[in-house]
């Protein structure tokens, strides 16, 4: 389990803020998907991914499905880059969804995943800009973010909206949340019964 922290840590001192960004919108989208293929998963449908170490498995076979576009063909090429760029970022956030799922059943790392968690929500403010320049997203996967271009205001979504409920029964996320960004525990207890 240290090993994946720490590679976590490693990976995160040399990413910019947009990329953080970007792995929150595809965490925010990844986690509503494996919610409803949780709440479907008995009745009909089976074989869906229900943890987000399912989920970067899915996502990593996908990978082959988009080989390098030809070099001529800029729109090929532009399309490419997208499609790529999103698998990336969902990758990412599975990564991420999956050492914080180990970490919660261990009870092991969870100061160090609650600085990581930390790094990635401070970048939460940068989503309206996102929003408003990337072709990587659309407007409904966008949708979990509110409108409004308050940096503070967009953290204290992504807390909600994005963290592993699970995670907010663990004292370390709750100091984080608190000395990060001054969100009272009482305010993300609600959240601690999600499963995902």
């Amino acid at each position: 389990m240290p090993e994946l922290v720490n590679m976590l840590v490693a990976r995160l001192m040399h990413e910019a803020s947009v990329d953080r960004a970007m792995l929150l919108v595809a965490f925010a989208n990844m986690r509503a998907e494996l919610r409803t293929n949780r709440s479907v998963e008995g009745s009909y449908a089976t074989g869906l991914p229900t943890t987000y170490a399912e989920h970067g498995r899915a996502v990593a076979l996908l990978f082959d499905e988009y080989p390098p576009a030809e070099q001529h063909d800029a729109d090929a090429r532009r399309v490419h880059d997208v499609r790529f760029k999103r698998l990336h970022h969902f990758f990412r956030a599975s990564v991420l969804g999956a050492i914080s799922e180990r970490a919660h059943q261990e009870k092991a790392e969870l100061n160090t995943l609650a600085h990581v968690w930390g790094e990635y929500l401070a970048s939460a403010g940068r989503i309206a800009t996102i929003s408003q320049q990337s072709r990587i997203w659309s407007e409904d996967e966008l949708d979990w973010f509110p409108g409004d271009p308050d940096e503070t205001g967009q953290i204290r979504a992504a807390l909600c909206t994005v963290v592993p409920g699970f995670l907010w029964r663990h004292d370390a996320m709750l100091q984080m949340a608190k000395s990060r960004f001054g969100v009272v525990a009482g305010s993300l207890k609600p959240y601690i019964h999600d499963g995902i």
